[in-house]
């Protein structure tokens, strides 16, 4: 199995999990898989890694962080007459930079967020997210404790929780439907991002809509960590975030079930009206105006849809 299905496998199966790990793989298995490319024509190779790309590309449903790396990586060697080797070293080096890029936005939004959290402050989490880890390493010393909800049925919530301990902060780890009992104590919500759109709405964990709405009544703030990266430009031409429907069997083995169905969504859409502020790279923005932002940025008013495709 070459390093492009592997990858595809390993990232279905959640064997990867995170957005920034699930971009780091993909984004290494193109590099190699391009490098590595017997071709000998400016076609064959461009036909070769377009088809890899895209293979990658649809790996996971819900991934905009990844849809964006391919789409830089792929605008790198779109000009027209370049050698095989120049196409080569265009991808090897963007991809570098992009990895600089990501761990200098990760910084800024860890500092920016920090600088948000007050003294003595209780902190809720839900599921695994980089940006937020880091921001509460950043933020440790004003932080009391920070409850981690589980996010069954994978348990991301103990990647997040043994994150935290082994930084030195008071963690609990905690059943999901303990959250609403133990946001009475809370000052802050904080989540990652798994999709950033057009109306501000974010897209995450199963479960972060209703702990955000939950927030509302207690008047906790919910803040959302991540990347502009996360941002799904299509979604300005209606193009809808496909929701990931997971296996049944991560909740309940078919052998033990027997004809009994399952639901079991991936992911759940926050409405903007319940989101605090979204901390990115570029500063801390309520959901409207960074997509106003985001908006001005790529110069969305220029394009049509079909630029975002591979």
């Amino acid at each position: 199995m070459n390093i492009v299905n592997s990858t595809i496998r390993d990232i279905k199966s959640l064997k990867i999990q995170s957005a920034t790990n699930v971009r780091k793989r993909a984004v290494l298995a193109l590099v190699k898989s391009s490098t590595a490319s017997k071709t000998k024509s400016e076609n064959e190779f461009r036909k070769e890694f377009l088809k890899n790309a895209n293979l990658l590309f649809c790996a996971r449903p819900t991934e905009p962080e990844l849809r964006t790396a391919l789409r830089i990586i792929k605008k790198s060697i779109s000009r027209e007459g370049l050698s095989v080797n120049e196409m080569k070293e265009k991808i090897i080096q963007t991809a570098k930079n992009y990895e600089v890029d990501r761990l200098v936005s990760l910084k800024s939004v860890a500092e920016f967020g920090a600088s948000l959290i007050e003294p003595n402050s209780v902190i809720l989490t839900h599921c695994h997210s980089s940006s937020v880890v880091e921001t509460l390493i950043k933020a440790k010393k004003k932080i009391s404790k920070v409850y981690c909800c589980e996010a069954r049925p994978l348990y991301q919530g103990r990647m997040t929780v043994s994150d935290l301990t082994r930084a030195g902060i008071d963690a609990t780890l905690i059943v999901d439907n303990a959250a609403s009992t133990l946001m009475k104590e809370c000052d802050y919500f904080f989540t990652g991002a798994d999709a950033i759109l057009a109306d501000g709405d974010v897209i995450n964990k199963i479960g972060t809509n209703q702990l955000s709405t939950v927030c509302k009544r207690y008047e906790v703030l919910h803040y959302v960590c991540t990347s502009s990266h996360k941002f799904e430009p299509a979604s300005f031409y209606g193009k809808k975030e496909p929701m990931e429907q997971r296996d049944s069997d991560e909740v309940w083995e078919k052998k033990a079930r027997g004809k009994v169905k399952i639901l079991n969504p991936a992911f759940d859409r926050t409405d903007s009206k319940y989101i605090e502020g979204i901390i990115t790279e570029l500063g801390v923005f309520s959901p409207e105006q960074l997509t106003s932002v985001l908006y001005r940025k790529l110069q969305l008013e220029k394009h049509r849809k079909d630029f975002l495709k591979l």
